[in-house]
């Protein structure tokens, strides 16, 4: 058992180093069992298909990223900065990067691709929307906050890739993390306030005349 898992881990991050590497005119099949060393029987037993292998390749190493980021009990600036860490240990295996947007560019024209890029990529929503979901109050609209930080990530690993200006793209992460806990600490002091209103009791007013003697009592 540990043998066959040892061997689809090298077959996974084989398939990235080469697709990076070659790029997917020369990412066959023949080629991937020349790199890890074993035969192309070998790949189709630990996969059911040849292109499932890349994908799960790319997959696998997102996911392990944001599963780590989970078990943490940072707040929410904690969180988020512990994703740009993440990404900027990604971004700097410029390999992993040069397949991850292969197959970005692959599922436009190809609806196979497409469909398994969508199936991982929910499963990573869902892993940051439960993690954000426990840092932000229920009125604050979490599934855009993890939408956009995905997003924002995404295109900062692109133009790690392409221009390479890691100190701007640093900064512009955390300019979007300001930008969030302050929208935060700001719905959690209007709700605070508004909370104050509704628990202060509604002051009585005198009635007039009230505390005026009257004639026959004066």
């Amino acid at each position: 058992m540990a043998r066959g898992e040892d061997t689809r881990t090298r077959i996974l991050r084989s398939a990235v180093e080469l697709m990076g590497r070659e790029g997917p005119e020369h990412f066959t099949a023949s080629a991937l069992a020349r790199e890890v060393g074993v035969s192309k029987s070998t790949l189709f037993h630990h996969f059911s298909s040849f292109d499932e292998i890349p994908l799960a390749a790319l997959e696998e190493v997102l996911m392990d990223a944001m599963t780590r980021l989970e078990d943490d009990d940072h707040p929410l600036r904690g969180y988020l900065e512990g994703m740009g860490r993440e990404m900027e240990v990604i971004s700097h295996n410029e390999r992993f990067l040069n397949a991850y947007f292969v197959f970005f560019i692959k599922g436009i024209f190809d609806s196979r691709v497409r469909e398994r890029l969508a199936e991982g990529g929910f499963e990573l929503h869902r892993h940051v929307m439960a993690s954000l979901s426990r840092r932000l109050s229920p009125e604050e609209d979490t599934e855009a906050v993890a939408r956009l930080a995905e997003v924002i990530l995404d295109g900062i690993a692109l133009h790690h890739l392409l221009m390479g200006d890691h100190e701007v793209l640093d900064r512009a992460w955390h300019r979007f993390i300001d930008l969030v806990v302050g929208a935060q600490a700001t719905g959690e002091a209007r709700s605070a306030a508004t909370s104050k209103d509704i628990e202060r009791p509604p002051k009585r007013r005198r009635a007039r005349g009230s505390g005026k003697k009257t004639k026959e009592g004066s």
